[in-house]
Formats: C-alpha cells, structure tokens, sequence
C-alpha cells in the first residue's frame, strides 16, 4: 500500500512539473517574439531619427530595464563604415549612443540590413 501511494504522488508531482513547465515555456516564446517586434519598431524608429545607418545588430534580446521602465535594446548601429554602440527604444528619440557622426543628405543608403538578435535579419528601404 505504501508503494502505491508513493507511486501515485510522484505521478502527480510529474503531471505538475510538466504543466507547469509548458506554462512558463510559452509564456518565454510570446515574450522572445515581443522582443523581436520591438527590435524592428526600434530599428525602424532609429533609422528615421538618424540619417546615414548602414546597419543595425541587436546584441540582446531586450526588455524593460525596470519596473515601468520602457523597453530598450542593445545594439551595434554601422553608420559610415563605422560600428558604434547604441541602446535602442521603440519610440522616437528614446535611445541612447556614441556620439555619432553626421551624414550629410544624399550620403544615406536606400537600404538598411537589420540583424535580430535570433540571427534572422530583413532589409529595411
């Protein structure tokens, strides 16, 4: 009788640990993709406030730096040949760099290749 008992509380222990798991692991994969829309809306948002980015490499996933803090990102940003450290934000003006150098109009590239930190990447016109 024991046995059995013991048998039937570690398959209940087993049923919850398994559950439990999908639970968190979803709600991992739903953020992992958050972040990696906020890369974009943050990519997107920073080649419009900064003229001449060649390219844009997120080195981290991102997230809020704290509670009701907004979501940052950091990023490797190629202006002019150039690498420059930069913290991204999904918002006009919400990020942060180098000093970065100035492009003048007519100098800028059509187009912008944006890695992810998952290592896809998109090209952005």
């Amino acid at each position: 009788m024991p046995r059995r008992v013991l048998l039937s509380v570690g398959i209940v222990i087993a049923i919850l640990l398994g559950l439990t798991a999908c639970v968190f692991g979803g709600n991992s994969v739903n953020e992992h993709k958050a972040n990696l829309a906020n890369q974009r809306k943050a990519a997107i948002s920073f080649i419009e406030d900064k003229r001449g980015v060649e390219a844009i490499r997120f080195t981290r996933e991102g997230g809020p730096s704290g509670f009701g803090a907004p979501w940052k990102v950091n990023a490797v940003v190629t202006i002019a040949g150039e690498d420059f450290q930069a913290i991204l934000g999904t918002q006009s003006g919400s990020g942060a760099s180098e000093p970065l150098p100035t492009v003048a109009p007519g100098d800028e590239p059509a187009t912008v290749i944006v890695t992810f930190s998952d290592g896809t990447s998109e090209v952005i016109e």
